[in-house]
């Protein structure tokens, strides 16, 4: 892959749309609309191991509550701090597993190294913000307009468990990251566009409809994407399959949006469904709405995966390109 960026940039760069992020028409025609409201109305802990990880963390696992307009939502999430670094820049990021579960897989979720690195790490099972299946409801069925696919509720999640996170001492409400893997790569640039509280957005693998370029052939296609994953998008999404050309935007656009905060993309050499190429071709096209190192691009041998490398190398990125306190920003719902 090393040796082909130019060739990439030749063939496929010309034809973008230009560098005007327009955050209001990745809505309209792929995310949909996140309504309005969605309050953390409580944080109840329910226990605390201080000193775990060899020492590096405090394992904390809190309830929580959201007022929504329709009822409440209730979650449970698991957050390590580290005992060295106070306050610590948290990493936000949802769970394909229960949150037990991500403590016997060290591989993806290496909260030794992390917590060692001095980041906190706060995660939620995604399931618990809006099932994956097209027919059930999460948290959408507690809004009354259902303009919002799945990928944007769970964005929506990243921002509550920000709330959570930035509820508890010992946390940095400034040096925040939204971290995310696959589909929740997805969830986490969108989260990343729609919430400045995040300083840093994070997107490992997220392939279609997050880093890669609709216009790069390679990879997951909208009419494979929405084919078998309908409810994540506004149905209307699914017209544009085989006519990527006709769409008003390209997610080059959407890593712009979030400029001028930083954006970290990871990718795996192997990983040809998320199109690694699409990807970085995505980062050089939105290079220029970043100040110098603001944006920033590994790819790794192997496949598609959230590896412990993926995590230390966007760590460095955090850390290399960090000026200090930043502020929280807007507060997306």
């Amino acid at each position: 892959m090393a040796q082909l960026p130019e060739a990439w940039r030749r063939a496929v760069l010309p034809g973008l749309p230009p560098l005007l992020p327009d955050s209001d028409a990745f809505a309209d025609t792929i995310y949909g609309r996140t309504p309005s409201g969605g309050r953390l109305a409580d944080v109840t802990q329910l226990s605390r191991e201080d000193g775990v990880l060899d020492g590096a963390a405090d394992r904390l696992r809190h309830r929580a509550r959201i007022s929504c307009p329709l009822g409440d939502l209730e979650f449970d999430t698991l957050l390590h701090l580290p005992t060295a670094t106070s306050p610590a820049p948290v990493i936000v990021a949802l769970s394909f597993t229960g949150i037990e579960e991500t403590l016997d897989q060290a591989e993806r979720w290496p909260y030794a190294k992390v917590t060692q690195a001095g980041y906190a790490v706060l995660t939620v099972d995604y399931q618990q913000i809006e099932p994956d299946d097209e027919n059930a409801r999460g948290v959408r069925a507690l809004f009354p307009t259902d303009s919002w696919g799945a990928v944007a509720a769970w964005a929506w999640g990243l921002s509550r468990c920000l709330d959570i996170a930035t509820s508890i001492a010992g946390i940095d409400p400034a040096a925040a990251i939204a971290l995310g893997h696959s589909r929740l790569g997805k969830a986490a640039l969108w989260a990343g566009v729609q919430d400045e509280r995040f300083a840093v957005t994070v997107s490992n693998d997220s392939g279609c409809c997050g880093a890669s370029l609709f216009r790069h052939p390679g990879g997951e296609d909208i009419a494979a994407i929405t084919s078998k994953f309908p409810h994540w998008f506004v149905p209307s999404f699914a017209s544009y399959a085989g006519r990527e050309d006709e769409l008003p935007v390209d997610q080059h656009q959407l890593l712009a949006s979030i400029a001028p905060r930083r954006v970290y993309v990871a990718s795996a050499e192997d990983d040809a469904w998320a199109d690694p190429i699409g990807e970085y071709l995505a980062v050089v096209a939105a290079t220029p709405a970043f100040k110098d190192g603001d944006i920033g691009y590994h790819v790794r041998p192997g496949g598609h995966d959230l590896l412990e490398e993926d995590w230390l190398q966007a760590l460095d990125f955090s850390r290399r390109t960090s000026r200090g306190s930043r502020s929280p920003g807007r507060r997306s719902g």
